[in-house]
Formats: structure tokens, C-alpha cells, sequence
């Protein structure tokens, strides 16, 4: 195995063990609350987004989804983005390399995100 890969699995483990232990102390109970919700009563972008992670890490993925859809559909498309990047590493003849990210899909992501909170909030 490349050195290189070793290194980013390595690195990648730490943070995730860091917020598995993180969700499941005491401390996920210093999180601060929404502003903008508890200001306004209105849903913030990411409104949901915490809580989607949380239900991520606990195994609950049909709660994690109805947390925050995009954040969900962002999360799993980046954990197979990785994936296939961990698998690319060293390989001649890289696979998969047409749903690598572009620039273009910030901008998709920004209007679909705010598209998805005008639709919470009127619904």
C-alpha cells in the first residue's frame, strides 16, 4: 500500500473516531442552538445539518436524512468521492474519475440548498 494513502486513511480515522467521541460525550450538549432560528423563527440554511451528522454517527440514517437532505446526499456523495480518491492514489489508470467534483457543483449545491430552505420554511 502507498505511503501517501496510508497516511490520508490514517488521518481520516482520527477525525472521524475524534467526532464519534465528540457526538457521543457530554460536550454534543455545549452545541449552540440555531440564532437565526431561535431570533426568527425561520429555518437557517443549515438548520438540520447538526442534527443529520449526529444520526449519521449513531447509525440512524433514515432520521439523519430527514434531518437535512442535502446535507445527507452532500455527505454520502463526498464519502464515495473519497473513497474513489483513496483508490485512485497509485492506480496508472484512474476509475471513476468523471464524478470528481467541478466547480460548478458549488453553485448547483449553493441554489439547491437555497431552493430546499425557502421550501422548509413555506411548508
Amino acid at each position: 500500500m502507498n505511503k501517501k494513502r496510508i497516511i490520508i486513511i490514517a488521518l481520516e480515522m482520527l477525525i472521524l473516531i475524534g467526532v464519534y467521541i465528540f457526538i457521543n460525550s457530554k460536550y454534543i450538549l455545549i452545541m449552540p442552538k440555531c440564532w437565526i432560528y431561535n431570533k426568527t423563527g425561520l429555518l437557517c440554511l443549515s438548520c438540520g445539518g447538526t442534527r443529520c451528522i449526529i444520526n449519521i454517527f449513531k447509525g440512524n440514517l433514515i432520521q439523519a436524512f430527514t434531518s437535512h437532505v442535502i446535507f445527507f446526499i452532500a455527505i454520502i456523495y463526498l464519502l464515495i468521492i473519497n473513497i474513489i480518491y483513496i483508490i485512485n492514489i497509485d492506480k496508472p489508470k484512474k476509475i471513476l474519475t468523471t464524478i470528481y467534483p467541478k466547480p460548478w457543483y458549488t453553485i448547483v449545491f449553493a441554489i439547491t440548498l437555497v431552493i430546499y430552505t425557502i421550501i422548509r420554511n413555506l411548508l
